[in-house]
């Protein structure tokens, strides 16, 4: 009876004191520590395959066997666009939503520029494809950039943009010596709380180099919406997809600030500014599409001629930066482990993020990020959206069900390869990397 009641001490000694550190790790076959549960509550036989999402996702996977619910609490998984919408802390262990608790720092524009600079500081490795940005808010960034004006900054372009809200809104495009510059440059002088005073301000204003010399498409301005899957936050697995062009209706002119509508490329604000939605395939182009324009284009351009497969090119940088961006935030956006005042934020055991990332490309064609979106849109409105969503949407559920089956099994949810279409760019001991021709490493 003795060795029975010592026994049975130990294992609550165990359950009380040890579980977090027992049930977060894994040793490999070669002998390396993983981070990964031992166990997984299982998901209840009447929530298996069942999703809580919009319509244009269920005509999607409802073919491929799924089933929608209006009951998120039934569900297994959980779609919504906002991460407001997402109740972390009601969510179940089994159950996996689309987005992770703490997405705020990756996608709130201002505190993604300041998480870069933190980190270039920390570690003396500057995000070389973040352009030149300026925290109005912040007391050294606003006399770094009033300096920055005074030794010639009044000649270049700068891009204001008020951080936390999305869509072309609150964007200025602000000419070299033109009169909105130099008024803007008065307010900063004159007013203490322009661009506002801290990161919690409503008016807060962060501003932006503008990148010149970017390469149009057949005259337009463009930027490259892509994708990446947090396909696992413990262990952390991140894959990369190709997105598509969104191209600007208007002639591309880098010195032509008359029109903001030329520089935006972004759907919402061509359809409003053309005042009708009819012409949605002109503002879409595919991958496919834009390898052929760089193949014509490295052929009669010789500054770029030594660049022999340019959409990898292209898209070796994306995937380099996105990497980038993984292993910065694994522990602060990227986490479902992340904790607020010393407590969880989310109650499930393993979590999701679809992630979009908006790229543009300049005339050498180096790749410059010009944010990253916790909450994507599904935008339908083209052909080319259509058929890239009917690819992008069912293969991140493929990559889900094996993590889920992984869980499971209790094999190692860090020894996923690419199972489809989505392309690994992180994991652990494997970070995508590009050198400008070598490939990922």
């Amino acid at each position: 009876k003795r060795h029975f009641l010592c026994a049975a001490l130990a294992i609550v000694l165990v359950l009380l004191f040890s579980a977090h550190a027992l049930s977060y790790h894994r040793v490999d076959q070669t002998g390396s520590t993983k981070k990964q549960r031992l166990m997984y509550t299982p998901v209840p036989k009447k929530s298996r395959g069942i999703f809580y999402g919009p319509s244009h996702l269920a005509n999607l996977l409802e073919p491929r066997g799924y089933i929608r619910t209006d009951n998120e609490e039934d569900a297994e998984y959980v779609w919504v666009h906002k991460p407001s919408k997402i109740k972390q802390k009601q969510l179940k262990p089994w159950q996996r939503a689309n987005h992770l608790p703490n997405s705020y720092p990756l996608s709130e524009k201002g505190a993604f520029v300041e998480t870069m600079m933190e980190y270039g500081a920390r570690t003396g490795k500057n995000a070389r494809f973040v352009p030149e940005t300026y925290r109005l808010y912040n007391k050294k960034d606003r006399q770094r950039f009033i300096d920055r004006l005074a030794e010639g900054g009044m000649d270049e372009s700068w891009v204001s943009k008020r951080p936390h809200v999305d869509g072309g809104k609150g964007v200025k495009f602000l000419g070299p010596n033109s009169k909105e510059l130099h008024v803007f440059a008065k307010s900063l002088q004159s007013d203490p709380n322009f661009g506002g005073k801290s990161h919690s301000s409503s008016a807060r204003l962060i501003i932006q180099k503008y990148v010149n010399g970017l390469l149009p498409y057949h005259g337009r301005k463009f930027d490259l919406r892509v994708y990446c899957l947090v396909a696992s936050s413990v262990p952390l697995v991140v894959f990369y997809h190709d997105g598509t062009l969104r191209i600007s209706l208007s002639k591309y002119d880098e010195n032509n600030f008359s029109s903001q509508q030329v520089h935006l490329t972004n759907w919402s604000a061509q359809k409003s500014a053309q005042g009708t939605k009819d012409n949605a395939d002109e503002a879409r182009a595919s991958f496919k599409d834009l390898a052929s324009y760089l193949e014509e284009y490295v052929s009669q351009n010789p500054r770029v001629s030594h660049i022999k497969d340019p959409i990898s090119h292209v898209r070796g940088q994306i995937k380099d930066a996105l990497a980038t961006v993984a292993h910065i935030y694994r522990d602060l956006s990227f986490s479902v482990n992340v904790k607020n005042h010393g407590r969880k934020m989310c109650s499930a055991e393993n979590g999701f993020a679809f992630l979009g990332a908006d790229f543009m490309v300049d005339s050498d064609l180096k790749v410059w990020i010009t944010e990253m979106q916790s909450g994507p849109g599904l935008s339908h409105d083209s052909e080319t959206t259509r058929e890239n969503f009917a690819i992008v949407l069912p293969g991140i559920f493929e990559v889900l069900k094996e993590v889920r089956a992984r869980e499971m099994s209790g094999e190692l949810i860090s020894e996923m390869e690419s199972p489809n279409t989505w392309e690994l760019i992180y994991k652990d001991n494997f970070r995508f990397t590009y050198s400008g021709g070598n490939g990922g490493s």
